[in-house]
Formats: C-alpha cells, structure tokens, sequence
C-alpha cells in the first residue's frame, strides 16, 4: 500500500499537480471512509511513512502533494506536524507560511522532473 502512494505521490510531481486526499483514496482504491477518524489517521499515516522515508533520503517530503481541497493548496495539520518533527519548526509557522508551502510542493516537483532522479530513486522503497 505504501509503495503505492508513493509511486503515485512520485507520478503526481511528474505531472507538476497535486491530488486531494479524496482523489487519492478514490484514484489508489484505498476504500477510506474520511467520516471516520480512523481511516483519517490512517491515510495521514501512510503518508507520513512516505515523507519520513524521503527526508531520511534527502528527498523532498512527497506527501505535499496531497491537499485538503481541489485548487487550493492547503495540506492538513498532520503535515506540518510531521514537519515539526522532522524539521525542529513549529507547526502552526510552517502553516502560516504560504510561501514554505508553495516550495515544499517546487521542491517535490523540481527533483522528481529531473529524469536521472526518477530513474535512480522512483523504486527507491
């Protein structure tokens, strides 16, 4: 199931997009009811496995890609969350910050475009 968010997220950069958690779950068949906050967690688990996976690489954390609303480019709390954790920052300032949101999702797309990038790290899991 990771290995294929992660292909997806990794596709997703390529296509210079972002998906909402929604697309997501439909798109990758994960059969997640968002009503429920279990399958929310899980999602926002399966993600964050994604992303720590990636820092731990020096990859950007690919899970910016996936967003709350269709358009608007906002990732939820967990996100940043993880950020803080990974990053020594706090959460509600990375949140606040539009910009270092904007470059999380660059950043996904610049290296995944790089075409030696996809080939060497696109199985990389």
């Amino acid at each position: 199931m990771i290995k294929d968010i992660r292909y997806k997220l990794i596709e997703l950069a390529r296509q210079k997009t972002t998906w909402t958690y929604s697309q997501l779950n439909e798109q990758l068949e994960l059969g997640l009811n968002f009503n429920n906050v279990l399958d929310r967690d899980l999602i926002g688990e399966w993600l964050g496995e994604v992303s720590v996976h990636e820092y731990s690489k020096g990859r950007p954390l690919l899970s910016a890609l996936i967003t709350h609303k269709l358009g608007k480019r906002e990732q939820g709390d967990g996100f940043y969350k993880l950020c803080e954790n990974l990053l020594g920052k706090d959460w509600e300032d990375l949140k606040a910050d539009k910009n270092w949101e904007n470059k999380m999702i660059a950043d996904c797309y610049t290296f995944w475009l790089e075409l030696d990038n996809y080939k060497k790290y696109k199985n990389d899991y």
